[in-house]
């Protein structure tokens, strides 16, 4: 059973290297007494291909597919479209014209591209990051059967050869579903992506797109911001770096957004938003010169060949006076803070052990002399008193008449 099964995909891979290689000859090509014979279109060259049994002056080719239609002239019985023609998975209609001094004469070619209906991948995308990774994901046709497998192939210019994905991206399934791809560099011409499958049960349709690989690049934000403040004039000078891109490192290809907000109010409206072009400073005039403040920045394609869309924000960066005064507040209150809480240990522990009252000794009470008498006989002791009270008057009469 897994002979049978290899040799099945064996065949249809090799059947997809002839195509890919040779190329499709086209359907109802031959048009009624024409010298142009045998067209034939290679789809990764984007080169239509005949043959002539008479000599011509001149001949050109044209291409159409929906709304698009694109004619170039020929040369040496080839015309090699590029990167102008459109993608062929929805079908094409290739026409040759060729004329001497006894007439025009032309042919055409209908591409028309083989396999189940609903079984060529969906959703393609790409995005490029980090300079030169690229990620490339799609969904597997809804009508494809459940052995399909899809194989991506690229070029990144009609110069370079086609490569097949070197890295794929699984389902749970084991079919493919994306590619990722390392080193890419984006060149000015449009790449070429094209995936295709194969199933033991049926033909599956393939799927083709170019796309200008800058405009898919995600921009990553300026690098190396610092924001300096002068106290004086209350104003801060914003400086930055472009970001790192492969292919330009000119300031004139880029614009930045600026974006500041208050630190106490993160979420809230935007304070202060400034577009510059071109550039790699900013002056900030402060409104506020004890707040502080969050700067953000992102870069978007000003010129060149680089992604007008924005990129990521940066990471914030502070700058203003609050943090300092709210430092000194914090330092305040820790130190009283602190110095509280061992205040109130000492008094703990000099009360448990004791030191507390050597430390602050009571001052004796006056001692009662009446309390201090034994507990005798109330008759005598009422004699006593009448006693030391008629010996205090008489020295108060004394004293008196001295006087």
């Amino acid at each position: 059973m897994v002979a049978p099964l290899a040799l099945i995909f064996m065949t249809q891979w090799m059947l997809l290297i002839i195509q890919l290689c040779v190329g499709w000859h086209c359907t109802d090509s031959e048009m009624p007494d024409s010298p142009i014979r045998n067209l034939m279109l290679n789809q990764w060259k984007m080169e239509l291909s005949w043959m002539s049994s008479m000599n011509f002056t001149e001949d050109w080719c044209s291409v159409t597919a929906g709304g698009f239609t694109e004619t170039i002239m020929a040369e040496n019985i080839k015309c090699m479209f590029g990167n102008i023609a459109p993608p062929l998975h929805n079908g094409a209609s290739f026409s040759v014209t060729a004329a001497n001094m006894n007439g025009a004469y032309s042919s055409i070619c209908r591409y028309i591209p083989q396999g189940m209906n609903g079984s060529a991948i969906e959703n393609f995308s790409c995005m490029i990051y980090n300079i030169s990774f690229m990620n490339c994901t799609w969904r597997a046709g809804r009508d494809a059967p459940g052995d399909t497998q899809y194989f991506l192939y690229w070029k990144n210019s009609r110069y370079d050869d086609a490569m097949e994905c070197e890295l794929y991206i699984k389902d749970e399934n084991g079919r493919n579903t994306g590619c990722r791809f390392q080193n890419v560099k984006i060149e000015a011409e449009e790449a070429y992506f094209l995936v295709n499958g194969s199933s033991k049960d049926s033909l599956i349709q393939f799927y083709d797109e170019y796309i200008q690989l800058y405009k898919i690049e995600k921009l990553m934000p300026p690098s190396n911001i610092t924001v300096n403040c002068d106290e004086i004039k209350n104003d801060c000078i914003i400086q930055w770096q472009q970001p790192q891109i492969s292919h330009s490192n000119k300031d004139k290809c880029f614009k930045y957004e600026i974006s500041i907000k208050y630190k106490d109010n993160p979420e809230g409206k935007t304070k202060y938003t400034s577009i510059q072009e071109g550039v790699n400073s900013h002056t900030f005039q402060r409104s506020n010169t004890r707040k502080r403040y969050l700067l953000k920045m992102r870069t978007a394609g000003s010129a060149c060949l680089v992604n007008p869309a924005w990129g990521e924000w940066s990471a914030p960066v502070e700058f203003g006076n609050e943090e300092i005064i709210s430092s000194s507040v914090w330092i305040l209150l820790v130190v009283a803070v602190v110095t509280l809480l061992v205040a109130i240990v000492a008094i703990l522990f000099c009360k448990r052990t004791g030191c507390w009252k050597a430390a602050f000794p009571q001052v004796p009470e006056p001692k009662n002399t009446f309390l201090g008498l034994p507990n005798t006989n109330p008759e005598l002791m009422e004699s006593k008193i009448q006693s030391i009270t008629s010996e205090n008057e008489e020295i108060i009469l004394v004293a008196d008449i001295v006087k």
